[in-house]
């Protein structure tokens, strides 16, 4: 087993959790799953909440990025027509947070 860190396990978690959710077939099971991934997210916003200083203009762009293609992508759910520009307000959104965490770092 290879040493990584607890954001690229937590990162990983998600990521196949999410793809047993589509996976698995039966109801019950998805639900506990989805439950299991609610409570995963809910740490990492913790994690990140106690560790990343609030006061940075990075932490403020990064918010308000995320928050803006939170947006987007709650439109592009309801509109298939809108997710390109849905990707690219994801992108800068990340861009943003690679920053916060160059900053953190």
């Amino acid at each position: 087993m290879t040493q990584t860190s607890l954001g690229a396990e937590l990162q990983q978690m998600s990521h196949l959790l999410e793809a047993l959710i589509i996976k698995e077939t039966d109801r019950e099971k998805k639900k506990s799953l989805r439950e299991q991934l609610a409570k995963v997210f809910e740490a990492i916003q913790a994690l990140v909440d106690a560790n990343v200083d609030a006061a940075t203009q990075e932490y403020r762009k990064a918010r308000k990025g995320i928050e803006a293609a939170n947006g987007d992508i709650v439109d592009a759910l309801k509109d298939l027509g809108k997710v390109a520009e849905t990707i690219q307000s994801v992108g800068k959104a990340v861009d943003q947070l690679g920053k916060l965490a160059a900053a953190a770092a």
